[in-house]
């Protein structure tokens, strides 16, 4: 079996690439990624959209009418971003994002009165710093993202469009394919990506390579209502669209209730109470206004990129808080969560109901406990989780701001307007390829439905007070594309690729799947019944209650434990598709960041170990991971079929050729 054996000093980084450590038990190191500016890791449009650069990050910088960024802040804060000024001679910080890049008025206001105030970039020199734990994020790398004019970025965005257009149906509604969302399926069916028979290119007309090619693979089979917006792996087209983590809670039965188990159980897991200690989490959230989207007005957009500070616009219902139903709800999940939080809480419920542990690991096959002072119990899980978290988003912002720095769907909705409305022009050397990029939208088009003219028709309200000339000297906008976002600040302060939700959302249910035993010792993959979940649970209508759902398919003894926690992944990440701030590639490639970052760490702490210890997963493209150590020997990683360092590079385009 291949392998590869991790260092026993806990100084020493795994796969810390171009270092040996020079160590017995270190036997090579892996060069993971050079995610150096000006290298081949991002797609090349900064050079070649040079001095307009519609499909790079500049929120927070200034901008033009037509919302293109002033060349010479940009290329300021590129520079800042890739070697930070941290302080003068006295101390003080000089980083330019420390103070905002745009000191001109907005032409909105709240919709209260004041002023907007401007918001922070999020974390732009963190993956500068060296971490102590698992990989270095200078050692982690994702492929380039989709290039304008693609038949993948044209999907990709096609799908966010589509998001905006159903955010208020239930999933249970879009699984049965009723009225608009059958529409859009087959709307969505006829791009050459989506299509069973499509021959998806390259934006400059060559054949998609196996990077792409990889993304276009999909859990299920082909685009139908029941895979629609889901997930890549495993389980994430099997059932209700939720995993069962974001539904379910659980109530321990007290001494002398045996008697009434069934129903005590129905109820408790009913009401959607998470167990924290001597408290319960609600499952519910307080759910955003329906019907209300933001930016689609060119003034109220213009503002949000130049950095004004819009979140306090955000508008809810009144009728108190409700169950995930729609993707606005989930959307709203992810717009104020704990960036882990759903993993902590699926840790919690599965400590509580007893679900077994992984079979490799010290006292397995009994009950785990929140036991503080065993290694492996719950409290090591538990902080592991956030440990694990704070790791994956050092290495995506890494991703984001120092490699690839890649606009947000918001900005690429006014490429899209521009081009419509006759403005293509200012978009310089990228307007041929914006054009194609309109071209291969038009085409999503069903019986007597475009998703593009829905869209277009769709509602334009202003969101904010506007003066007198807050339209001056803006372009028309007749054709409206802009993207409905269902944040008033739309995106997040930094780029969109890697997704922060996405590389924890990776990292934190792959240390799930490996403290937990999600397979049996044949290696087929544990029932949710066998997990202590015997029911599988979806929202009633309105959203206010749970019931059990009455779909054959959605049995607790078809569902599986390993796909639900894959499905979380996907629906965490996902998540913040349909709010219309990330897209898919940015869930496809971060998760499977995250899940490196999670295998690193656990193979450090079993090198830790007194006794030999392992752990088993099945990994997000399905392979299966086995990690084994002990303090003596290091620890070593196995990958049937693979190697390590061929499992590692997958994704990356110089590894992408390998057979396995």
């Amino acid at each position: 079996m291949p392998q590869h054996t991790v260092p026993s000093e806990p100084w020493q980084h795994l796969w810390k690439p171009n270092h040996d450590v020079g160590s017995d038990q270190c036997r090579s190191s892996i060069q993971i990624g050079t995610p150096e500016r000006g290298g081949k890791d991002h797609n090349g449009e900064s050079d070649m959209f040079v001095g307009i650069w519609p499909t790079n990050f500049s929120k927070g910088l200034r901008h033009d009418e037509n919302g293109i960024v002033d060349a010479q802040v940009y290329a300021e804060f590129l520079e800042e971003v890739a070697d930070p000024t941290c302080t003068d001679n006295h101390g003080n910080r000089l980083a330019l994002f420390d103070t905002p890049a745009y000191s001109g008025p907005f032409r909105t206001t709240p919709s209260e009165g004041g002023e907007f105030r401007w918001r922070a970039w999020e974390g732009p020199i963190l993956g500068h710093r060296l971490g102590l734990n698992g990989s270095d994020a200078g050692g982690l790398g994702i492929a380039p993202a989709p290039r304008l004019g693609s038949d993948e970025l044209a999907a990709e965005m096609a799908e966010a469009y589509a998001m905006a257009y159903l955010r208020d149906v239930p999933f249970e509604t879009l699984r049965d394919g009723a009225d608009e969302a059958g529409k859009v399926v087959g709307a969505l069916g006829q791009l050459e990506w989506f299509s069973r028979a499509g021959c998806p290119e390259e934006a400059d007309g060559t054949e998609i390579g196996k990077v792409p090619a990889a993304r276009r693979v999909r859990d299920g089979e082909g685009l139908t209502p029941q895979t629609l917006f889901r997930g890549c792996s495993q389980g994430c087209a099997q059932g209700p669209y939720l995993s069962q983590f974001l539904v379910q809670g659980h109530e321990p039965l007290t001494v002398g209730d045996a008697h009434a188990r069934g129903q005590r159980l129905t109820q408790s897991v009913a009401t959607g109470a998470m167990p924290f200690g001597a408290l319960r989490i609600d499952q519910r959230v307080a759910p955003q206004a329906v019907g209300v989207d933001y930016l689609r007005d060119w003034a109220e957009w213009l503002d949000v990129q130049n950095g004004a500070d819009t979140t306090g616009e955000q508008a809810f219902e009144n009728d108190g808080p409700k169950f995930i139903e729609t993707p606005r709800d989930l959307a709203t999940y992810v717009h104020f969560d704990t960036i882990y939080q759903a993993f902590f809480n699926a840790c919690l419920l599965m400590l509580d109901q007893g679900t077994e542990t992984d079979g490799g690991l010290p006292d397995a096959g009994r009950t785990c406990t929140h036991e503080s002072g065993t290694s492996w119990a719950g409290a090591h899980v538990l902080s592991l989780l956030a440990e694990t978290a704070t790791r994956a988003l050092r290495a995506v912002k890494r991703q984001t701001f120092q490699v690839h720095n890649r606009a947000r769907p918001e900005k690429l909705g006014s490429i899209a307007s521009l081009i419509a409305n006759g403005h293509g022009v200012v978009l310089g050397p990228a307007e041929p390829f914006a054009a194609a990029h309109l071209k291969k939208l038009e085409s999503a088009v069903c019986e007597d439905f475009s998703l593009i003219v829905a869209i277009a028709d769709a509602p334009s309200a202003r969101r904010f007070v506007h003066g007198t000339v807050s339209r001056k000297g803006l372009p028309t906008n007749d054709r409206n594309l802009l993207l409905p976002v269902a944040y008033p600040e739309g995106s997040p302060m930094h780029p969109s690729y890697g997704a922060g939700h996405g590389a924890v959302a990776g990292a934190c249910a792959t240390v799930l799947k490996a403290f937990f035993k999600t397979h049996a010792p044949d290696g087929s993959r544990v029932a949710l019944t066998e997990a202590a979940m015997p029911q599988v649970l979806v929202p009633a209508a309105g959203g206010k209650t749970l019931i059990e759902s009455a779909r054959p398919s959605d049995s607790g003894a078809k569902l599986t434990l390993n796909g639900e926690l894959n499905k979380l992944a996907a629906n965490v990440a996902i998540g913040r598709n349909l709010a219309g701030v990330h897209f898919y590639s940015d869930y496809f490639d971060s998760v499977r960041m995250g899940e490196r970052v999670a295998v690193g760490i656990l193979a450090e702490h079993l090198a830790k170990f007194p006794e030999t210890a392992n752990m088993s997963l099945e990994t997000f493209d399905g392979d299966w991971l086995n990690i084994v150590g002990n303090r003596f020997s290091g620890s070593q990683i196995h990958i049937a079929n693979s190697t390590p360092e061929r499992w590692w590079t997958r994704h990356l385009p110089e590894q992408a050729g390998w057979e396995e």
